[in-house]
């Protein structure tokens, strides 16, 4: 049941760069050297303005840098490390937060970044995380809590600061850059490590598109391959079902396809009570059941709070067997854990033939299976 844990070699810090340099040029003089110097001009406001206009203005929206879209598919192709080639997803675009999720085939690391006016924060980062929870309501795992600034105003090149023990540096604006997915125009941000330079490229409205880091004489690259709009998360999702005579317990692959801002508990109160048109075969959820809430919590236990209906339609030694445990079985394996916590309408479970305590936990039922 557990998924074996990789560990990420490419830093899971997104950043931005910001950057308005003034140019200014200067006359030669016309006359001759024999003639007296010619008396300076003072330039006036319009003068001035026109003379910063320069090439390296770039737009100071933060989000222009890290724009928040529903729905898309990053791919980047990785150079120096296996782990180093990732795809990345939005899954939650609510308010001033914004969730995603990296899977560089190793592991699945989830962050939030919080928007504010002049900066934007990573707030949270999960690694390991197979499944879909909104950790701006659930509010678990308060210990991966930690605030990282990864884009501050204001836009301009030299622009520094330090956050979370790493000093950061936007080094250039107007960067060219070629990639896989296209040439673009970005902003460099340099990232100072004990052990690690990194080097991030944001293309405006794009996001991050190349980001180059340096470790011991080792370069690893990430390199921006494709984006893919209108595609939403495909999540697998393994059913545990009674098998043709009642005695034990068969698995069907199925799939959660889930939007931006989707609920994964009301994707699988709906796959689970029969209504998902592909998987009409799946109904362990007894006729009018609902799942209330449904969330990992910080002990790795899977807390699920199911209607009365649930616990109403119970019937017979084996049909409230199966009933309990296809569903205990079903999450379990979701959320790669062993335990979790049943409760209906906030009590107990309490059914014909099992009655639970309070804060009593269910296991993973492996006899049952097949």
């Amino acid at each position: 049941m557990n998924k074996k844990f990789y560990k990420w070699l490419s830093i899971f810090s997104l950043t931005f760069f910001l950057s308005s340099c003034g140019l200014f040029t200067n006359q030669d003089a016309t006359e001759p050297e024999t003639q007296p110097p010619t008396e300076e001009t003072e330039e006036t406001p319009e003068e001035s303005n026109e003379n910063n206009q320069s090439e390296d203005e770039v737009n100071q929206e933060l989000t222009a840098w890290l724009p928040r879209l529903d729905n898309v598919l990053y791919s980047y192709e990785g150079v120096g490390n296996e782990y180093a080639t990732f795809n990345r997803r939005p899954q939650f675009n609510q308010e001033n937060y914004y969730q995603t999720a990296t899977d560089n085939g190793g592991t699945v690391n989830v962050e939030v970044f919080e928007y504010k006016n002049d900066e934007i924060v990573r707030t949270f980062q999960r690694p390991e995380t197979y499944f879909r929870d909104n950790f701006t309501e659930i509010e678990s795992f308060p210990e991966l809590d930690e605030e990282e600034v990864i884009l501050k105003a204001p836009i301009k090149v030299g622009n520094k600061w330090s956050s979370n023990g790493n000093d950061y540096e936007i080094t250039a604006v107007n960067h060219e850059v070629e990639v896989p997915a296209g040439d673009y125009t970005t902003i460099e941000l340099t990232i100072t490590m004990p052990d690690t330079v990194i080097k991030k490229y944001y293309a405006e409205d794009v996001g991050l598109v190349s980001e180059i880091s340096e470790t011991e004489g080792m370069t690893v690259e990430s390199n921006l391959e494709s984006v893919k709009t209108n595609t939403p998360e495909v999540l697998p999702f393994i059913v545990y079902l009674p098998d043709d005579q009642a005695i034990g317990m068969d698995t069907m692959e199925t799939e959660l396809i889930l939007n931006t801002n989707d609920s994964a508990r009301v994707a699988i109160t709906k796959l689970l009570s029969g209504q998902e048109d592909r998987y009409k075969d799946v109904n362990i959820l007894s006729e009018g059941t609902e799942i209330n809430y449904l969330f990992l919590n910080d002990e790795n236990i899977v807390e699920v709070d199911v209607s009365s209906e649930f616990e109403e339609n119970m019937a017979g030694s084996t049909g409230e067997l199966f009933g309990v445990y296809t569903l205990v079985n079903t999450l379990s394996q979701y959320y790669g854990t062993q335990e979790v916590l049943l409760t209906v309408e906030g009590e107990p479970y309490s059914g014909p033939h099992i009655t639970l305590e309070k804060g009593e936990l269910l296991t993973f039922n492996e006899d049952m299976v097949n």
